[in-house]
């Protein structure tokens, strides 16, 4: 669930590409086909929970290391779970612990024990599709309060795994969950913007609707849109859509598609010394 006492926001700004890692995050880190370790953020440092002793394996070899955020308990890097996207307020607060990150880095230990996210091949980047929903008001509206939005498509925001084997994502289609809903939200500014990650998806034209609850002039109205997406779901793009509410009607009158949060580093971790081996 994407809101509660622990969910907080890595996003600094106003934009979702503001971000960092701040303190108590906490990451998963496979070092080639081990399992997962957790590592915490401190706001300095990372290190291992639990007081855990992790280890290079060897001096010599060339070792793959997979991080992923936020943690979760994996035991293979080929099913890793990835965030419940139920509980989203549609602020950039609440997608925070809804984002799922990974990251991929083969290295050596030849820089004194630190493993480096921090280059355009092997730094974090976002697998989830993040929307942007700006409302505005039509000409023929007065005030305008939005008590309650509603996303449907197939498999919208169903529980997934992902694999670092190939990169995909598989959803749990037997547990489909095809709507996700913002409510209580009470904004009446002109111009409100939402936002929500969704899973990705492989159809062509996934068929998402988006249906408006909304008050103005004291009566409640309903506005829908049988289709909001045009050019798919892509894994790992910010999806903008620029929306008028007018009657009953909603209006599509923009849609921008861009690369979500390129080249994201994550600050070091110094794992210990390589573990002596009956060969050294």
């Amino acid at each position: 669930n994407c809101q509660g006492e622990n969910s907080k926001s890595r996003y600094a700004g106003t934009e979702p590409s503001d971000v960092s890692f701040v303190k108590d995050d906490a990451i998963g880190l496979f070092i080639d086909e081990k399992q997962a370790v957790e590592w915490g953020y401190d706001g300095t440092d990372w290190s291992p929970a639990d007081n855990e002793i992790v280890y290079w394996p060897d001096k010599t070899n060339p070792h793959t290391f997979r991080a992923f955020y936020p943690y979760a308990l994996a035991t293979s890097y080929t099913e890793v779970p990835m965030p419940s996207l139920l509980g989203q307020t549609g602020t950039l607060a609440s997608i925070s612990i809804c984002d799922f990150l990974v990251a991929i880095s083969e290295q050596t230990y030849t820089a004194g024990g630190f493993v480096h996210f921090d280059g355009d091949d092997t730094s974090f980047r976002h697998v989830s599709t993040l929307l942007q929903l700006s409302f505005q008001k039509g000409s023929e509206l007065n005030d305008l309060t939005i008590h309650k939005i509603t996303l449907e498509g197939n498999n919208i925001a169903s529980p997934s795994t992902y694999s670092f084997e190939d990169g995909t994502v598989s959803l749990d289609t037997e547990n489909s969950i095809d709507v996700l809903t913002i409510d209580q939200t009470s904004l009446s500014e002109k111009n409100t913007s939402f936002y929500l990650i969704v899973n990705a998806s492989q159809e062509e034209n996934p068929m998402v609707s988006l249906t408006v609850e909304y008050e103005t002039n004291g009566k409640t109205y309903v506005a829908h849109s049988a289709s909001l997406v045009q050019a798919g779901l892509q894994g790992g793009m910010y999806q903008k859509y620029t929306i008028t509410v007018q009657n009953s009607s909603l209006i599509i009158d923009g849609a921008e598609i861009l690369p979500w949060g390129v080249g994201e580093t994550l600050d070091n971790i110094e794992i210990n010394g390589a573990e002596k081996t009956d060969s050294e």
